[in-house]
C-alpha cells in the first residue's frame, strides 16, 4: 500500500517537473495557467478547511 502511494508520488512529480517546464518556455502558456492555478489554489484551501473543521467537530 504505502509503496504504490510512493510511486505515485514520485510520478506526480515527475509529471508536475516535466509541465512546469514546457511552461516556462512558452509563456503564454505560463500565465493561463498561472492565472487558473491561483483559482484553484483558492478553491482548494477552501475545501482544506471544510474537511479540517469538519473532523474537528468530530
Amino acid at each position: 500500500m504505502m509503496n504504490k502511494f510512493t510511486t505515485g508520488l514520485f510520478i506526480g512529480g515527475m509529471a508536475t517537473m516535466a509541465g512546469i517546464a514546457y511552461m516556462v518556455q512558452d509563456q503564454k502558456a505560463y500565465r493561463k495557467v498561472m492565472k487558473k492555478g491561483r483559482k484553484m489554489a483558492v478553491k482548494a484551501e477552501e475545501v482544506i478547511d471544510d474537511m479540517m473543521d469538519d473532523l474537528v467537530e468530530r
